[in-house]
């Protein structure tokens, strides 16, 4: 009887860990609401955004990857190939962006002559409003504004136990118009249609959202993937000699 009686207690001993490895390799049901918040407060991320519009006379795109925390945003930008009057296509011009501290940097484009080591345009940020263009340009190249929209969606769960999530947006939300107007070129998309993926960690990693013009001429895909969540951002300025201070030159003048 006791030999009974251990036998079974060694068994139950046994299977135990493979029962709380089971356990512990079961994904918590993905919480949508909670993974928005959750990725709104994260200290930090990358991200990469690619913007497809495409045309009658041809696609636009334009891709940036980019990094942010509470005080620095660090982006870079690439046009698509460029379509020349006579048909010939040239790769798009690319720039960059950096808030860092008190200053705001933007650097010109690759297509553009400057003078000497000069590339790069130093704004103060305290003579700057928060509706300054400048500052508008570069909090739209950074994934809130999609989590902006992300909040507005009317999305449901695509599988039972997975993390993706698909549903619609309504174009006419004055939150979600005011989200995409920089990334869309000011163009209205109507049907809007958004795909989301939830990680096992609870953030969100994807999201895809398409659209059409009224008259369907226009549509759009939008990509972006967050990533690196929690990771310290490390930027390097500019150095001197290779930006020209705005506030500085107005002084000068």
């Amino acid at each position: 009887m006791r030999k009974t009686a251990l036998i079974g207690s060694l068994a139950v001993i046994a299977a135990l860990p493979v029962a709380l490895a089971r356990n512990g390799d079961a994904a918590p049901k993905p919480d949508l609401s909670n993974a928005l918040q959750r990725t709104s407060h994260v200290a930090s991320k990358r991200y990469a955004l690619t913007v497809r519009i495409v045309k009658r006379d041809g696609p636009l795109s334009l891709r940036v990857r980019g990094q942010s925390n509470d005080q620095t945003i660090s982006v870079n930008l690439r046009m698509g190939a460029v379509r020349l009057p006579d048909g010939s296509r040239v790769p798009g011009p690319s720039t960059a962006a950096l808030l860092l501290g008190p200053f705001l940097f933007e650097r010109a484009p690759s297509n553009m002559t400057v003078l000497g080591k000069l590339r790069w345009l130093r704004l103060r940020v305290a003579d700057l409003s928060d509706a300054s263009p400048e500052l508008k340009a570069v909090h739209a190249l950074t994934p809130e504004p999609l989590l902006r929209v992300l909040a507005e969606a009317r999305l449901t769960q695509a599988t039972p136990e997975g993390g993706l999530f698909r549903g619609t947006v309504a174009y006419d939300n004055p939150v979600v118009r005011a989200s995409l107007t920089r990334l869309t070129g000011g163009i209205e998309f109507r049907n809007l249609r958004l795909s989301v993926y939830v990680g096992r960690d609870g953030l969100v990693h994807r999201l895809h959202l398409t659209g059409r013009t009224a008259d369907r001429s226009t549509t759009l895909s939008l990509s972006a993937r967050l990533f690196g969540f929690g990771r310290p951002v490390h930027v390097t300025p500019p150095k001197p000699g290779t930006f020209l201070d705005e506030h500085l030159a107005k002084l000068a003048a």
